[in-house]
């Protein structure tokens, strides 16, 4: 999990890196295209990949990337224009998601003390848009939107690697995502209609020639490394053990914000982050109780 947290600190620097010169469509077909670029390599070494993504269920695929394409556009929009500490808050109210979508597509429902957890998550969620409303305005839901989007594909992954490995499923995403972005990169960032943030956020290197190249590397590679971390946690921990240290990222990215971009730790920030926190980790123990 140590590296899922430097993978997602090295993302966040490279997107406020690239932002200056780049549109949030061209910052992501850099990380689709490396994304693919590492399929490739993978399926030259092993040539079943190919095989797997030629029997893929397209449709299926196709509709998720979309989903994911615009669930990391805001995600992309989050990161550069808000304090890391407070993506990393909100990226933990997607059990409220989840709960929703399996109430109201497949009438699941949460272990009976799992609504505590929700209860909690909901309350800190609701405490930031309050907050940052009055700065910000409508533009806070955005960050929301995004997760809420990720959870959905979150889902739909679960059903396609029922049959076919992570690699072919990260192929073509990729692959569709780089049609996807270059698509809107022509276009332009109007088309997208993204409001700007009131909030200012800071680079970690200087603007210049060399520091763009090295973002781009970043970019490329850093989306790949989160999954890679994030698989290689689950085969030496439990899926509570691997949920409870994912929650780890809100203080260590709201630290590594604070030291190394200078973004405030605000009281009134840290409490509802802390909240939502406690909501996660009592719901990934709770609803796993009730599923064993």
């Amino acid at each position: 999990m140590a590296g899922n947290i430097v993978a997602y600190f090295l993302l966040a620097v490279a997107i406020r890196q690239l932002k200056l010169d780049l549109s949030y469509p061209e910052i992501l077909a850099i990380r689709s295209a490396g994304g693919l670029a590492i399929g490739l390599v993978l399926g030259w070494r092993d040539r079943k990949l190919f095989g797997e993504v030629w029997r893929s269920r397209l449709p299926l695929h196709l509709a998720r990337s979309a989903l994911h394409a615009v669930g990391a556009i805001a995600v992309v929009w989050s990161v550069a224009n808000l304090p890391l500490g407070l993506v990393a808050s909100i990226e933990f109210s997607g059990p409220l998601f989840a709960a929703a979508i399996g109430a109201f597509a497949f009438r699941l429902r949460p272990a009976r003390f799992a609504w505590i957890g929700l209860g909690l998550i909901f309350a800190g969620a609701a405490a930031i848009v309050f907050q940052y409303k009055e700065v910000m305005g409508l533009a806070i839901i955005i960050p929301f939107a995004g997760v809420g989007f990720l959870t959905c594909t979150n889902i739909m992954l679960g059903t396609l690697t029922q049959k076919q490995s992570t690699h072919s499923i990260l192929f073509i995403m990729n692959a569709a995502q780089l049609v996807i972005f270059l698509t809107l990169s022509l276009l332009g960032t109007e088309a997208l209609q993204l409001p700007s943030s009131s909030i200012s956020t800071t680079t970690l290197f200087a603007h210049g020639t060399a520091t763009f190249a090295l973002a781009i590397v970043l970019m490329a590679v850093s989306g790949y490394m989160t999954q890679a971390s994030l698989s290689q946690a689950t085969r030496h921990g439990t899926a509570v053990q691997v949920s409870a240290l994912d929650t780890l990222r809100i203080p260590a990215l709201a630290a590594a914000g604070a030291l190394l971009f200078g973004e405030p730790l605000e009281q009134a920030f840290m409490i509802p982050s802390t909240i939502i926190m406690c909501g996660a980790l009592l719901v990934t123990y709770l609803d796993r109780i009730r599923r064993v």
